[in-house]
């Protein structure tokens, strides 16, 4: 039975390497933000690196359409680092609001990466998280998108 904590290293790296971005972070949570201008998966920012996010809420694939029928509330923006899936919830290591009160008719925001981030594990694991609330609809859900992983240079 000694080789059983290598084993559990490897499953636990596995597990962060195969989280799924796309699955609910919580309870009436949905993936139905599309985003089609962002952060890249798997590139490089910088600190203080601007970076423009267009989205809508045009079919994904991923959105049940009832949800569609319902306006979004104000979006916000997040960093978060080194997401794990746990069950009903996702834990992370470190989560920044970077933007809020961004109205969905918009379609654009231009968010900036903070330059004091606070010390990480492994800062080449980010995620941005663009998301709104449906304060209108039955069980008020919560809708996203997030972009991931990359990582965040120290200048």
């Amino acid at each position: 039975m000694k080789f059983t904590i290598p084993i559990l290293a490897s499953l636990v790296a596995t597990s962060t390497a195969l989280f799924d971005k796309n699955q609910p972070w919580g309870k009436r949570d949905y993936s139905c933000v599309n985003v089609y201008q962002g952060i890249p998966d798997n590139s490089t920012v910088s600190p203080g690196q601007t970076v423009h996010v267009r989205f809508n809420r045009k079919p994904t694939g991923r959105c049940p359409d009832p949800l569609n029928q319902y306006p979004g509330d104000d979006y916000s923006v997040w960093l978060y680092n080194n997401p794990v899936r746990v069950p009903n919830a996702v834990n992370f290591d470190q989560s920044i609001k970077i933007a809020t009160g961004i109205k969905e008719k918009a379609g654009a925001v231009d968010v900036t990466i903070p330059k004091d981030l606070p010390q990480v594990k492994d800062g080449s694991v980010w995620y941005l998280r663009l998301g709104t609330g449906l304060s209108t609809a039955p069980q008020m859900p919560t809708l996203f998108n997030a972009a991931g992983p990359f990582t965040i240079t120290k200048a």
